[in-house]
């Protein structure tokens, strides 16, 4: 995999837009004599209509190999194979996992075999839709859950322009991005190549895993910045204030552990996300700040470029 590509991966792991309804869409062509438009991710779902060759569709995300389209005002698939998008990429849609308890299993459909258990807000990606469970990736893990305990947060839309000396731009279509500083784009594009690396006390380096401080101030080394060691150093002596409401890209965001001391960082990854090494036995993921654990704890946040 070329440097590129993983760049675009990564950005586009990190940049979900939240997606309302139907109501962020890009047109597509189809380029087949006639395409079936299905209630589900799979060719032996029902079809509710179809859309033939020269017609636009309404494409608003992705799901595995197949688009989400508005059709007739209601959400339905269709193979992406056969929709010309131009020069847009549509990337698969994520969720977080969502319920009343701290965590919830996800399994293979087959022999209903629990393959792992995630903490409410983690987010994960949607490969596909299938008898009416979602199969979902994390980290290395594919399993099934079903959809009372996830929640369809985040599409993106890249746009792939060729330069006359051959060079390729990418630009997105997340508010958040447009919002955020160069340098807070940089910082969540550098502390996602460490999505899924173990959980570490005292870690600070890829070599050796990272606990959340440390993760913090590598990433933030990466681009030149030199931050405190501890979560509370952080907080105290580096950057400046940021209200919940005006976060942007890169920032930091803190909470305690059931006291006034600060016990916990990560790094503000839009939409309502952060990233972090969690706790001991688990790893560096993505969670909803709106996960009551977190809300509960929260303290503030901290902008350093």
């Amino acid at each position: 995999m070329s440097r590129y590509t993983r760049r675009v991966i990564l950005l586009v792991c990190a940049l979900c837009v939240v997606l309302s309804g139907m109501s962020f869409a890009v047109d597509g062509v189809v380029n087949a004599s006639a395409l079936h438009v299905r209630t589900e991710t799979s060719t032996e779902a029902d079809s509710i209509g179809r859309v033939y060759a020269g017609e636009t569709v309404d494409v608003a995300g992705r799901v595995g190999d197949w688009y989400i389209v508005n059709y007739n005002g209601q959400a339905a698939y269709v193979f992406a194979e056969y929709v010309d998008m131009g020069d847009v990429q549509v990337q698969s849609s994520m969720g977080s996992i969502i319920g009343q308890h701290r965590e919830r299993p996800f399994r293979t459909r087959t022999d209903n075999e629990i393959v792992g258990r995630l903490m409410d807000g983690t987010m994960v990606n949607i490969l596909a839709i299938e008898n009416g469970w979602y199969k979902i990736k994390f980290v290395d893990l594919v399993g099934y859950v079903h959809p009372d305990y996830i929640s369809v947060d985040g599409l993106v839309f890249t746009y792939m322009t060729v330069q006359d000396d051959g060079t390729t731009t990418v630009s997105y279509t997340n508010d958040d991005m447009l919002a955020a500083t160069t340098i807070g784009a940089q910082v969540v594009e550098c502390a996602y190549k460490y999505l899924g690396y173990s959980y570490v006390y005292g870690g600070e380096s890829p070599e050796e895993g990272f606990d959340c401080s440390g993760l913090v101030q590598y990433v933030y080394s990466q681009l030149g910045y030199s931050l405190m060691r501890t979560a509370t150093d952080q907080y105290v002596n580096n950057g400046t204030d940021v209200p919940y409401d005006q976060l942007q890209l890169g920032d930091l965001v803190f909470f305690s552990r059931g006291s006034s001391a600060i016990g916990h960082v990560g790094i503000y990854v839009g939409d309502g996300y952060f990233i972090h090494a969690t706790s001991p036995g688990d790893v560096v993921r993505v969670t909803a700040l709106s996960t009551d654990y977190y809300t509960s704890r929260y303290v503030g946040a901290k902008r350093i470029a």
